[in-house]
């Protein structure tokens, strides 16, 4: 659970939940220490994430775009980009249609310019939430027909459009599918579909964002045209952006494609991007992961979530100075509109749950309201996600239909729930972690009945514990600036590739206060562990105070970073959980 959460729910530590320790060999762990120089520490964490050899440890940790695969392997690449290489070269007119999130926004513009530069005949369209809904635009399509588009290409949606694609089928297009999302038994007839989760293509990695693929795409076409470029010549800026947003696991081709574009916006060589920074107030130079999640993806978001997302591609497309701090403005203030919302209907969601739902009875949270902003209820599925370890479905409603949007926890896949549920709803698509649905109204309450006898079939009575994942169990010894720093060479860290979770045993609790914080109450403790003192410090752990004995052994879950005070470096130990040595709440074991 996030430190900004906490406070929604009071005595959340009175529960039971899972500690979950990453299974390592001891001899592993030394021979990485030992062979790449690094701490125990460290080596130990890159153990828990599974590189166990030197040689994989190294990849992962020096890897950079250099080291991406060629993107011709990928199943239909090949043949989009020969397609689009003689429609620049032949003056064919170009619609590169997108979706409205930070993914299909980033992903719309990185393939736009790179043809646009090439010097493609190249519109663009993203849809909005509100009129067009998500997926192909049948008006889109329309629209295309009327201005002479031969070509259309679809980014982060597409492969469920069938009804879309037949229409511009139709209508004389070619039309190029390019989307990560899961595709069902019918696929759409487009005539290259590019998807790495499709039956038949073979890749390795699937876990690609739609701007990674416009990536793949872009490199391909150039290569397709004659010329030699690497990765860093394209704006691989903004398929980090994309990826980051996206939520997809930074492991792998994701964790090379961020690290590169991590690299190219502390040069703030993309104009637009570099407005967005300085409104945001981030310093180029100290860019890291967490600045692209919660800083400038929430910003490119903000006005596809609430109303408009063209203003957000415009900032990624423009090259004029000016237009683009004023668009970085406007995209800065409907962020702070949009965190307004989303704090407000979150409240909301907790007060129903807690007030309306037997969450001992109801294995998934659904819940509608007329109050809800569409672009909103995705964000506070996540929350609730985090607060209450549950799959939820959450929809706004209007009229005699609702939008959903789903969020879920391992072991139930939303993509999976919504084919299942295909006769109640209108229509809906997604993946594992996540999806969105249309629903008449009246259909809702046999929703939530399908979806919790799908949860009593899928999910057993543990899965529905909240859990905390920890890399490595270690010394008091074993934490200093030294190792802690070292720890930076995981970044870019985020989902698949989180911030390590690290466990302290049998340590003494010598000393425990609640300190006042805005809105909530901060615990810090003082536990020793042979002759080492360390300070940690819980948000929203305040209240805890009250169950900790001093005297008595803890174990710890915390993370570690360095944080710099005037210059001087200081250990920021922030505690995930705590608990008595033999608590009974604690279900502690080895995966």
């Amino acid at each position: 659970m996030r430190r900004h959460l906490r406070h929604l729910r009071s005595l959340w530590w009175r529960e039971k939940r899972v500690w979950e320790v990453a299974k390592i060999e001891v001899a592993d762990a030394q021979r990485l220490s030992e062979q790449l120089r690094i701490s125990s520490l460290l080596a130990k964490v890159l153990c828990a994430r599974g590189f166990k050899t030197p040689q994989e440890a190294r990849t992962f940790l020096l890897g950079t775009g250099k080291d991406l695969p060629d993107p011709k392997i990928l199943s239909g690449i090949s043949e989009a980009a020969s397609i689009l290489s003689e429609a620049v070269k032949s003056g064919t007119p170009i619609l590169v249609h997108g979706d409205y999130d930070a993914d299909g926004i980033s992903a719309t513009a990185l393939l736009a310019t790179t043809l646009a530069k090439l010097g493609g005949k190249v519109a663009w369209f993203v849809p909005n939430r509100l009129q067009d809904g998500y997926g192909v635009s049948t008006r889109a399509v329309k629209m295309a027909k009327q201005k002479g588009i031969k070509l259309l290409v679809t980014l982060d949606c597409g492969i469920t459009a069938t009804e879309a694609i037949e229409l511009a089928k139709k209508l004389g297009m070619t039309v190029i599918v390019i989307d990560h999302h899961e595709p069902t038994e019918q696929l759409p007839p487009a005539d290259i579909i590019v998807n790495p989760k499709m039956p038949d293509s073979g890749y390795q990695f699937r876990d690609l964002c739609a701007g990674a693929l416009a990536l793949k795409v872009a490199h391909a076409t150039l290569e397709a045209m004659g010329r030699s470029v690497s990765v860093s010549d394209l704006p691989v800026e903004l398929a980090a952006i994309a990826t980051a947003a996206d939520v997809v696991p930074l492991v792998g081709e994701n964790r090379l494609i961020v690290r590169e574009g991590l690299n190219l916006l502390r040069s703030a060589r993309h104009l637009g991007l570099k407005a967005l920074m300085d409104v945001a107030r981030v310093e180029p130079s100290n860019l890291r992961s967490f600045h692209l999640s919660f800083i400038l993806a929430p910003r490119i978001n903000a006005v596809g979530r609430m109303d408009d997302p063209k203003p957000a591609l415009k900032l990624l497309l423009t090259t004029n100075q000016n237009e683009a701090y004023q668009l970085a403005t406007k995209l800065d203030e409907e962020n702070r509109k949009r965190q307004k919302e989303e704090d407000m209907t979150l409240r909301m969601a907790v007060e129903m749950v807690e007030s309306e739902l037997d969450l001992t009875k109801e294995r998934v949270i659904v819940l509608a309201s007329p109050e809800w902003h569409p672009g909103i209820i995705g964000i506070v599925a996540a929350r609730l996600v985090e607060l209450y370890a549950r799959p939820t479905f959450l929809i706004a409603l209007k009229g005699e239909i609702g939008r959903g949007s789903a969020r879920s926890i391992e072991n139930f896949s939303v993509s999976d729930a919504l084919l299942a549920c295909k006769s109640i709803i209108v229509s809906g698509g997604g993946h594992k972690a996540a999806g969105g649905f249309v629903i008449p109204c009246e259909n809702i309450p046999l929703l939530r009945d399908h979806l919790n006898a799908l949860a009593e079939a899928w999910l057993s009575d543990e899965d529905l514990l909240r859990r905390v994942r920890i890399d490595a169990i270690v010394s008091a010894n074993e934490i200093n600036l030294k190792t802690v720093k070292e720890l930076e060479a995981l970044e870019p860290t985020g989902y698949g590739n989180p911030k390590p979770v690290l466990m302290l045993q049998n340590a003494k609790l010598v000393y425990a206060e609640k300190l006042p914080a805005q809105g909530t109450s901060r615990l810090l403790v003082r536990v020793r562990q042979g002759e080492r003192v360390l300070e940690l410090v819980g948000d929203g752990m305040g209240e805890l105070v009250n169950e900790l004995q001093l005297g008595s052994t803890v174990h710890v879950c915390f993370t570690a970073e360095v944080k710099y005070t005037n210059g001087i470096p200081t250990l920021d130990l922030q505690i995930v959980d705590i608990a008595p040595a033999n608590s009974e709440r604690i279900i502690l074991r080895q995966k």
